[in-house]
């Protein structure tokens, strides 16, 4: 039992005045059937025992199967509820079904039996700092709010990229696909944190109705109006003289044979309000993807006059603020700045705030940690109500249904890639949106290390015609410290991330692909280092710690 309690309790920090031993001591177990009433009267028997005679507050996670939510509500509200005087709070997990007619059923199923204020619906990116700090960002600073319209912004682009596969449970993510996984709900608490009003006070019941009056806004989506769909397939690389494999979605065996489930999706979201009429919303989300990503990307129109200023020609937007979500939490403001000299030439630059520098001696709660405390205190402010997700799911039903109904072909993208063929297109076309790659960023807001990387790219293609074997990149990366004091790195990723890399038949890389490896390796590490991935897949085993040596 504690080999199973140190694993689960592996993030928990403990102090000498509460050890580890301490707490464990205030954890037991209860088994029994999810549909067995004479379970739950057992465990309500063995709570009143610690409860002591006194009215004691429970709060129960349901980190169960859609399916047995019914029978495990109706078993706790007949059999298992706190005493008069203290409150029942249920903690629901996602899927909140498959779509409106399941989450209609299920919406009747709970609503019977507790009122809305007993119900916490988790969406645990509610529970991450940059989201939680979109509010804040918007009405505490009148900089931002004031552009904060159709007048101003270009476009608004969220995105979530992971660089995992479906780890074996592939089966399992079949029957939801991404779109359900990931995109109605984490991406769409975003959006709504992006575009709805300021709510009439700063209360569960202001933003629960602040949110659903965005959502009535937004147009319903299918097929035909702007969707794209990919799946990814094996890739793989060879580095060092050793060939490393990852499967394809469809090699994985627990997945139905020729499914077209799709691994990437985008779509969209058009807003028929005054504050957001004209502006497009592009939402997209993989996996299979060459890393793993979280951020929203607001670009503001480009005016005549920015031009007279040096603005680069062809520039897409004069100005990018980008919140970076995860990895390496941040916000940063993209402008233009006039490069010191006697002559009016402007370059892009960056204006920068990196939690961990900031905040450098704040405690940063995990995102559960956060929901569970609210919950506990009956703030619903940070949870889903039922209302978000009537019109949340009349949102995406149609297209849902057509996926399911007509199986409409996929891109096929090869694992690591950065998005599947003919996505950039599609994304100019329908969200009036230029795809950029995000290894630039890194250079912006790095600098100290990318200086230190070109200093020792120079010095080792000073004899190679301005190029390097792309053998040399790591133990260059290392010296720079881009992976830590260390150097360590999975082997197996190290091979995917930099079989990307453009070489010559020699093997040789110009500056620009070796700075874009190392700001790859660089985030990878970085999302390593915070251990949050999803619950579709987990770390590559292949070489777990290697350590990669100096070389030449």
């Amino acid at each position: 039992m504690t080999e199973f309690l140190a694993k689960q309790c592996s993030n928990v920090k403990f102090k000498e005045e509460y050890p580890q031993s301490k707490f464990f001591g205030q954890i037991t177990f209860h088994a029994g059937a999810y549909d067995a009433p004479d379970a739950f009267q057992k465990l309500d028997v063995k709570m009143k025992q610690y409860e002591n005679g006194k009215p004691g507050n429970r709060l129960y996670f349901l980190s169960i199967p859609p399916t047995i939510f019914g029978d495990v509500c109706k078993c706790i509200a007949e059999k298992s509820r706190a005493a008069s005087g203290a409150f029942t709070h249920l903690i629901i997990e996602k899927p909140f079904g498959k779509d409106s007619h399941t989450f209609d059923i299920l919406n009747k199923t709970t609503s019977s039996l507790f009122k809305e204020t007993e119900l916490y619906r988790i969406d645990h990116y509610l529970g991450k700092e940059v989201v939680l700090n979109l509010t804040s960002l918007r009405w505490a600073n009148q900089v931002f709010e004031s552009v904060w319209n159709n007048k101003y912004i270009e476009s608004v682009e969220i995105t979530f990229k992971e660089d995992l596969g479906t780890g074996g449970r592939g089966g399992y993510f079949d029957g939801f696909g991404i779109i359900r996984d990931i995109m109605q709900n984490h991406l769409l608490q975003v959006f709504m944190l992006c575009a709805m009003e300021p709510p009439a006070q700063m209360s569960t019941a202001g933003i629960i109705s602040a949110k659903v009056e965005l959502l009535k806004a937004v147009q319903s989506l299918e097929l035909g109006n702007g969707v794209f769909l990919g799946q990814f397939t094996a890739n793989s690389w060879t580095m060092g003289g050793q060939l490393h494999k990852e499967p394809g979605y469809l090699d994985d065996t627990t997945v139905p044979k020729g499914s077209k489930c799709p691994t990437f999706a985008a779509v969209v979201l058009r807003i028929n309000n005054e504050r957001w009429s004209g502006v497009p919303f592009l939402m997209k989300a993989g996996k299979g993807l060459d890393e793993r990503l979280g951020e929203v990307r607001i670009r503001f129109k480009s005016q005549p006059y920015n031009r007279l200023f040096g603005s680069p020609a062809g520039a897409t937007s004069t100005n990018e603020l980008v919140l970076r979500i995860q990895p390496e939490e941040a916000l940063f403001l993209k402008t233009f700045t006039k490069q010191p000299g006697l002559e009016q030439i402007t370059r892009s630059t960056v204006m920068e705030m990196h939690y961990k520098d900031e905040f450098a001696n704040a405690y940063v709660g995990d995102a559960y940690e956060r929901m569970f405390l609210n919950a506990a205190k009956g703030d619903g402010s940070l949870f889903v109500s039922s209302a978000e997700l009537v019109e949340a799911w009349r949102i995406f039903t149609p297209l849902l249904h057509q996926i399911d109904e007509q199986k409409p072909d996929v891109v096929l993208y090869p694992f690591h890639s950065q998005y599947p063929p003919g996505f950039a297109e599609w994304s100019k076309k329908f969200a009036k949106i230029v795809q950029g790659e995000n290894w630039t960023d890194f250079l912006a807001t790095h600098t100290k290390e990318v200086e230190d990387l070109t200093k020792g790219f120079n010095a080792s293609s000073s004899q190679s015609n301005g190029k390097i074997h792309v053998d040399q990149m790591t133990s260059h990366i290392i010296r720079a410290g881009i992976l830590g004091t260390e150097g360590k790195m999975d082997g197996k990723k190290v091979a995917q991330i930099l079989g990307n890399i453009k070489r010559d038949g020699a093997g040789m890389v110009d500056i620009d692909e070796y700075l874009k490896g190392a700001a790859a390796l660089k985030r990878h590490n970085i999302a390593e280092d915070e251990h949050d991935h999803s619950s579709w897949g987990g770390k590559s085993t292949d070489a777990p710690g290697l350590k990669w040596a100096p070389g030449p």
